[in-house]
């Protein structure tokens, strides 16, 4: 997002902590781009991350994270009598804070030990938040992030709230119902999502969750045109883009690229992303003789993905329902490729038939079938047309609710509205 004002006239809004898991890596590319976007609104934020990313950060992101505060590894010389000094500074506050965590009605032993050990990294988070200076403390993602705000924004006595997103509904739930209770508010990316967060908080708490689609910098993704690259006079080029986990549905991409493959389809594929499924496809790309038309080209920062995207015939992402239950809220690679004017292939699963309307805006097939896949790709592979027809509907798509300027737009009406409460 482009400042609309130089910085020494933006309004000061006040200060947010912002904590999330691994802060900024690059698969979380839109959790830095949402606080750059609210500091153009005059938002001051403070980052705080668990971890240090494992792999290297985007240009964009550097400076980022040159201001973030990592909790690990703890100092474990002064880190016991830290905590000790401020559970003794505030005995009552403390006590009850854990009671809560330890206590929670309905919730398994592992997420009381889970409650337990985050409280003691909350109470570690608590000064460092002081600090900053924040009157408000935003958690990315309901599992550690979100305990270790809760404990940190109780024991100072100022608001939490967090944004849900896929794998800390679908499967780390440890503690979600009092993280629910307790928040000022909560953010989640779908419509599905908010549906399945309201039955668990039920009776008043519901009201406070809102669905703020994740959002793309539409100045950063100037659509071609309308106009579908030529490819280099190749074949039509496929790109993938994510982690190499289960729930991206990658293998069936593959079946689906032999098939494509056995039926004389022009096309190549590209799957950019790095993570521990990379072996078992490589070994499947090569038993299936495609090691010509699949490349696997591993994870890049955003400068040098978005030129590769942007000259893609096709996008595609076949997610499915992961065996541990996991699976995509809406990809924000998909809304990336839309923003861009690129028509995408994914499945009917989760949110994502809030962003794809199968026909119009891209095409939707069921989820864990490589022919329906395969019929997909081949449609756009052959049809030049269809590809400019769906490209353009996608761009509208976009630009029409998932923007980062409309995400920010909201998340500063939400904390004005906790600042003012508190």
């Amino acid at each position: 997002m482009s400042p609309a004002t130089p910085p020494a006239e933006r309004p000061e809004r006040g200060t947010l902590a912002y904590i999330s898991h691994y802060f900024p890596a690059l698969t979380q590319t839109f959790v830095y781009r949402e606080i750059q976007a609210l500091e153009e609104l005059g938002w001051k934020v403070k980052p705080f991350s668990i971890r240090r990313p494992t792999k290297g950060i985007s240009e964009d992101a550097k400076d980022l994270a040159s201001r973030t505060t990592y909790l690990l590894p703890l100092p474990w010389i002064r880190f016991p009598a830290r905590v000790l000094g401020l559970m003794l500074r505030r005995p009552l506050r403390s006590a009850g804070i854990l009671a809560r965590l330890l206590l929670a009605p309905g919730e398994t032993l592992r997420a009381r030990l889970h409650g337990l050990t985050h409280f003691f990294g909350g109470l570690h988070l608590a000064p460092e938040v002081a600090r900053s200076r924040a009157r408000h403390i935003h958690a990315h993602f309901g599992m550690n992030p979100a305990t270790l705000a809760m404990v940190a924004a109780e024991y100072l006595g100022i608001p939490f709230s967090m944004t849900i997103h896929a794998r800390d509904l679908f499967v780390d739930t440890a503690l979600l119902r009092s993280k629910l209770r307790r928040a000022r508010f909560v953010v989640t990316i779908s419509e599905y999502n908010r549906r399945i967060l309201a039955d668990m908080a039920r009776g008043p708490d519901a009201s406070r969750i809102h669905v703020l689609h994740c959002g793309v910098d539409l100045g950063k993704f100037v659509p071609r045109n309308g106009t579908a690259p030529e490819s280099g006079g190749g074949p039509p080029v496929f790109l993938a883009v994510g982690r190499l986990v289960q729930k991206k549905g990658y293998g069936y991409l593959v079946e689906a690229a032999r098939i494509l493959e056995d039926r004389k389809v022009p096309f190549e594929v590209r799957i950019i992303g790095g993570g521990p499924d990379h072996q078992a496809l490589a070994e499947s790309v090569g038993r299936l003789g495609l090691k010509e038309r699949v490349k696997l080209e591993g994870s890049m920062p955003q400068e040098k993905l978005l030129p590769i995207l942007r000259g893609a015939d096709g996008f595609v992402l076949p997610c499915v329902l992961a065996k541990d239950g996991d699976q995509d809220g809406i990809p924000v690679s998909l809304m990336e490729a839309m923003a861009f004017g690129i028509p995408c292939v994914s499945t009917s699963i989760s949110g994502i038939p809030e962003l794809i309307e199968s026909g119009k805006e891209g095409i939707l097939v069921p989820e864990k079938d490589p022919r329906a896949l395969a019929d997909a790709l081949e449609a756009l592979a052959r049809d030049r047309d269809l590809r400019d027809r769906l490209g353009r509907a996608a761009r509208l798509k976009v630009e029409a609710g998932f923007t980062l300027h409309g995400l920010a737009r909201e998340l500063d009406r939400l904390y004005g509205e906790s600042l003012a409460g508190a």
